[in-house]
């Protein structure tokens, strides 16, 4: 016996299978490959370039730290003639006062006086000599006397009689006060 069915068909729902070739998949993993190759050529070339990069800041570094010796150098010989500079002014200050006492005390000397040693001994002046006479002596003291700003005060300390060549002379020690 044969069977007819007579009945509507059913529609069954179809999957849809679209199959790719085989050589679209080829294509497109070929395609990934190159994509891939090209990203990593790409990062390749940064890494080169970074270490280019590297290496031109490391030489800049360099050069940067021997520009900053050179200036801590030039920053020391400042300091170091800055401090030569004011000892010399220094100097020079004090020298000028010690030449204009000398020469003070040199105009201040009479002829019959001559000095044989000049000191300085704790702040003072002390001055040893011979003198013809004791009026000598007082005309030195006189004389120390007038240079006051140099000079604050005039002792005698020591005078006595002596032969020298056969003639009395007066051997004296006078002690003149320094300021400061």
């Amino acid at each position: 016996m044969i069977k007819i069915n007579l009945l509507p068909r059913e529609e069954q729902k179809r999957k849809i299978s679209v199959k790719i070739p085989q050589a679209v998949t080829v294509t497109l993993m070929i395609l990934v490959a190159v994509g891939m190759w090209a990203y990593w050529r790409s990062l390749k070339g940064e890494l080169e370039r970074l270490r280019v990069d590297s290496a031109g800041i490391r030489s800049e570094i360099a050069r940067a730290k021997q520009i900053v010796q050179l200036v801590e150098q030039y920053e020391r010989d400042k300091k170091q003639l800055k401090d030569r500079l004011t000892l010399i002014q220094g100097l020079i200050s004090a020298q000028g006062s010690a030449v204009r006492l000398l020469d003070g005390i040199s105009q201040a000397v009479p002829d019959d006086v001559w000095l044989v040693g000049i000191a300085k001994v704790s702040g003072r002046l002390v001055l040893q000599g011979y003198a013809s006479s004791h009026f000598a002596v007082a005309n030195l003291m006189l004389a120390l006397e007038r240079l006051k700003p140099r000079i604050v005060s005039v002792e005698l300390s020591v005078i006595e009689r002596q032969i020298h060549e056969n003639k009395p002379v007066e051997r004296f020690e006078i002690v003149a006060g320094l300021p400061g």
